[in-house]
C-alpha cells in the first residue's frame, strides 16, 4: 500500500540514504524508461504538481535537456510554495537553465513528441477529488495523448488511486514507472486501462516483501502436469453442471465444454427439459440430462466431483429448487451468475454451505452480495474480495480488469488480461475452467489455490492471444477454448515481459 512505501522511504533515510538522492535515483530511472520506449523524442513537456512528485520530474527535466531535448515545464506546480527535496530539484534546475514554468495551451501540447505526468503520484488522498486545475490540465494531456503524443507517468498516472485503481479524472499513460515498489492500484480497476506498460524501478533497495505484500501479482502459472498413460476417465473426475434454463442453453453449453476442455473425465449438464435434447449438438461427449425439479437433481449430484452452479439457471421456482438442492451438497462447487442470486438468499437464512466454495461475482454481482453500490466494490475492489471472503467463508474471484483473487493466505491480482473478454459467455467459461480443475485436482496434484491461479491466469492469457490473432473487437467467449486447453498443456508458451514485477504492494 501506498502508506507502505512511504514508511520504507523513512527507513531508507534513516539508514542515511538522502531524500534528494532518492528523488535523483527515480528520476533517472523514468528518464531512462522514456529514452527506451522514445528514443528519437526531442520536444519534451513535463507536468508538474505541488507535491515531492514533481521533483522526479525536475531531475528528468534536467537530464532531458543535458542530452540536448527541448524541454518545457508545465502544470499547477508553484515553485514559492515548494518544499523539501523537490525545492532542492527546482533549485538544481534553477541554477542550469532559467526556464520556469510555461503557459501552453492545447496545441502546445500536441506538437510535443513526449508528456511526462509527475503530477499527483501517490500523493493523491483517497476520495479526493480531481477538480479545478488540475482536472484541466489532465484532460488537455489525454488529448494530446489521443492525438499521438507520449505519454509516461512517475508512479503512478495522476488521478489514479494507488491503493485500489479507483478514479474518475485521470492520466492516461504509455508507460507507468513505479519507484521502490508497485502499486496495486496499476493492476486492477481503473489502473489496468491506463497504466500502461509497468516498470518497477526499486531505485537502492525494494519494499522488503514480508513487511509490505498485501496481494502477488499473478502473472503466469505453470502448465499441468502430463497425463498419466494408465489413467481413465474416472481418475479425472466428474463435473455436474447445473445451468441453462429456458432461452439460455448457451451458457450451460460454453461451461460444460469449458469443463471438459480442462481435462475433466466426464461433464454431466442438468439443465432445463426445453432444449436438454440439442444442447450437446456439436458436443457429443457431453452428458445433458433435462431436469425438471430439484428431486431428479439427486442421482446426478452422487456422481459429480466438482458443481458448477449457475450460468443461465435464472431466477424463477425451477432455478431455485435446483439451487437450494445443490448448495446444500457437500461437494466442492463453483457459483457463479445467476447461482449467486441463490447463494445470498441461502447464506440469507444461515444454511451453512459445506464443502470446497468458490465463488466468482462480477461487480454488480459482488455489490447485491454485500449490500452495497457498485461504485462502491469499485472503488476498492481488494476490500470488496476480502469482504466476501470473510463474509462467506468462499474462495472469491471478483472478475474484472485486473480479477482480484481472496484466497485464504491473501489476495492475488491477475496482472494478465485484454478486453477481449468483455464478451457475454466469458464469465461461465471461466467458471467451466474452474469447474473442470476441481474435478482433476487430485489428478494433477493441485490444491485449491492452484486451481483458482490456473484457472484466472490461463483464462486472462487466452483473452490475450485471441486478441493477439484478429482484435478484440468481435471476440466470443468460446474463442477462448483452444487457447486455454493450449495454455494448461503448456504447447503454448505466453511471452511475459513483466516477469520482473514480482510483488504488488
Amino acid at each position: 500500500m501506498a502508506d507502505q512505501v512511504r514508511a520504507h522511504e523513512r527507513d531508507l533515510l534513516t539508514a542515511g540514504h538522502t531524500a534528494y538522492g532518492l528523488m535523483t535515483q527515480a528520476g533517472t530511472a523514468l528518464w531512462g524508461a522514456l529514452r527506451a520506449r522514445w528514443p528519437q523524442a526531442q520536444r519534451i513537456g513535463v507536468l508538474l504538481g505541488s507535491g515531492q512528485n514533481a521533483g522526479d520530474g525536475l531531475i528528468l527535466a534536467r537530464q532531458a535537456r543535458a542530452a540536448g531535448c527541448a524541454v518545457v515545464l508545465f502544470g499547477w506546480f508553484n515553485p514559492a510554495s515548494v518544499q523539501g527535496a523537490c525545492a532542492d530539484a527546482w533549485a538544481a534546475w534553477q541554477a542550469d537553465y532559467v526556464e520556469g514554468m510555461q503557459a501552453l495551451n492545447a496545441h502546445d501540447l500536441a506538437e510535443l513528441d513526449v508528456i511526462v505526468d509527475a503530477g499527483f503520484g501517490i500523493g493523491l488522498a483517497a476520495n479526493r477529488p480531481v477538480i479545478g486545475v488540475p482536472a484541466q490540465w489532465i484532460a488537455a494531456v489525454n488529448a494530446a495523448h489521443q492525438r499521438g503524443v507520449g505519454v509516461i507517468s512517475a508512479d503512478v498516472p495522476s488521478g489514479l488511486q494507488a491503493d485500489t485503481g479507483a478514479g474518475d479524472v485521470m492520466i492516461h499513460a504509455d508507460v507507468t514507472v513505479c519507484f521502490l515498489a508497485l502499486k496495486l492500484g496499476l493492476f486492477t480497476g481503473r489502473g489496468a486501462a491506463v497504466a500502461g506498460k509497468v516498470v518497477l524501478a526499486a531505485l537502492v533497495e525494494s519494499a522488503p516483501v514480508e513487511s509490505t505484500m498485501v496481494a502477488q501479482l499473478l502473472l503466469k502459472v505453470p502448465p499441468l502436469p502430463t497425463k498419466p498413460r494408465d489413467g481413465h476417465k474416472g481418475c479425472f473426475g466428474t463435473v455436474l453442471v447445473i445451468a441453462g434454463n429456458q432461452g439460455m442453453n448457451g451458457a450451460a453449453r460454453m461451461a460444460a465444454e469449458a469443463a471438459l476442455r480442462m481435462g475433466a473425465g466426464k461433464v454431466i449438464v442438468a439443465t432445463h427439459p426445453a432444449h436438454a435434447a440439442v444442447l450437446a449438438v456439436g458436443c457429443p461427449e457431453l452428458i445433458v440430462q433435462g431436469i425438471t425439479d430439484a428431486a431428479q437433481l439427486t442421482a446426478q449430484l452422487a456422481l459429480a466431483d466438482a458443481l458448477v452452479l449457475g450460468p443461465g439457471l435464472g431466477r424463477d421456482d425451477w432455478a431455485q429448487s435446483l439451487a437450494m438442492r445443490a448448495l446444500s451438497t457437500p461437494c466442492p462447487k463453483v457459483v457463479d451468475a445467476d447461482g449467486l442470486y441463490f447463494f445470498a438468499r441461502f447464506a440469507s437464512q444461515r444454511q451453512p454451505v459445506t464443502g470446497a466454495l468458490i465463488i466468482t461475482p462480477h461487480p454488480a454481482e459482488a455489490a447485491q452480495l454485500l449490500g452495497c453500490t457498485t461504485q462502491t466494490v469499485e472503488i476498492n475492489r481488494p476490500q470488496a474480495a476480502r469482504d466476501l471472503a470473510q463474509r462467506f467463508g468462499a474462495l472469491t474471484v471478483l472478475k474484472g480488469a485486473g480479477s482480484v483473487l481472496a484466497l485464504p493466505d491473501g489476495l492475488l491480482i491477475c496482472g494478465r488480461g485484454s478486453p477481449a473478454l468483455a464478451t457475454a459467455g466469458s464469465g461461465d467459461v471461466l467458471a467451466g475452467v474452474i469447474g473442470g480443475l476441481l474435478a482433476i485436482r487430485a489428478a494433477a496434484g493441485l490444491d485449491l489455490n492452484d486451481v483458482l491461479m490456473r484457472a484466472v491466469c490461463w483464462h486472462a492469457i487466452a483473452g490475450e492471444l485471441v486478441a493477439a490473432q484478429a482484435g478484440a473487437w468481435g471476440a466470443a467467449a468460446t474463442d477462448l477454448l483452444p487457447f486455454i486447453r493450449a495454455l494448461a498443456n503448456g504447447s503454448i508458451t505466453p511471452s511475459c515481459p513483466d516477469d520482473g514485477l514480482g510483488v504488488c504492494l
